[in-house]
């Protein structure tokens, strides 16, 4: 009597250690293939905005080479003239 219990529970112990195995690798394909189908593209998710603004800077003047020479002489003839009447 006793062989046949502990054969009946040796095989129920059995069937579910197979279970959990068995779910074990099940979970672990599960993971897998969702990580694949992440990484390949194929799930697109939207990006919420973190609601930081971007900063938008207003685009630069390029000054060309002939202007240059010319507003510096102003400049520079401006400041003679106001230190000459200066003094």
């Amino acid at each position: 009597m006793f062989v046949v219990l502990i054969t009946r529970l040796r095989q129920k112990v059995l069937k579910g250690l197979r279970l959990v195995f068995a779910l074990a690798v099940l979970a672990i394909l599960v993971v897998q293939l969702v990580n694949l189908v992440k990484c390949s593209g194929l799930y697109d998710h939207e990006k919420v905005p973190s609601g930081n603004p971007m900063r938008v800077q207003a685009p630069v003047i390029e000054v060309s080479e002939d202007d240059r020479p010319r507003l510096l002489d102003r400049a520079v003839e401006q400041l003679v003239k106001y230190y000459r009447h200066k003094t």
